[in-house]
């Protein structure tokens, strides 16, 4: 059965075209759907979560093109679909530990703001959170503080009152970025083609239990 979630997660093929040695395929798509509804990968990905290291905490967002066979209907927004600038997109944000491990991975509308959509994420406590000019805000930056933890986000230009941030620990954001390049090497996730959220949703959490047991 993951066998066959890995054939698809890696192709991007659809149900129908999962060859027979792995089983009927609506037989692997049904238990899919059921596992997905019981949020066992995300429980997956908060248990591998307990083994975080370091102290630093990066957190950025990334842009996923929507197919157009998954972006048709009328339901756009509540299953994270949203149009930008370079056509209809869905938003992943990323938390990830100090050697690039993801933690915690969200959806968001393609043109929801990287701050407004950083809100489903929970904020860890005593660490450091590294992140970039998109995530300039007061109020985020208390959040931050809120929780024991300190933020790591330079100030845009035209901030009144200014903030220190520690440039030694910004170097090392590229963490999330490479995270976020491996995980779209798996078609599936590289490219959308779930019309639901929470399949989708389900696909990434999958890359990321993945990238931990590579």
């Amino acid at each position: 059965m993951v066998e066959a979630l890995i054939y698809v997660l890696r192709l991007g093929c659809p149900w129908r075209d999962i060859p027979d040695h792995f089983g009927s395929w609506s037989s692997v798509n049904t238990r899919w759907r059921r596992w997905n509804a019981t949020g066992l990968w995300k429980s997956i990905l908060e248990l591998l979560a307990t083994l975080e290291s370091g102290q630093l905490r990066h957190l950025d967002a990334t842009h996923v093109k929507v197919h157009q066979d998954a972006s048709s209907g009328g339901h756009r927004k509540t299953e994270a679909i949203g149009r930008t600038k370079g056509g209809v997109n869905t938003k992943i944000t990323a938390l990830v530990d100090g050697l690039g491990r993801p933690l915690q991975v969200e959806l968001a509308t393609g043109n929801c703001a990287d701050v407004k959509a950083a809100e489903a994420v929970l904020i860890p406590s005593g660490k450091q959170v590294v992140a970039n000019k998109g995530y300039d805000s007061d109020k985020f930056r208390q959040a931050i503080m809120d929780q024991g933890s300190k933020p790591c986000i330079p100030p845009r230009k035209n901030r009144v009152h200014k903030v220190a941030w520690n440039r030694q620990w910004y170097k090392k954001r590229h963490r999330v970025e490479n995270f976020f390049q491996r995980i779209k090497r798996w078609r599936r996730v590289g490219t959308r083609y779930e019309k639901l959220a929470t399949n989708f949703l389900a696909f990434v959490q999958l890359a990321a239990i993945l990238d931990w047991l590579k």
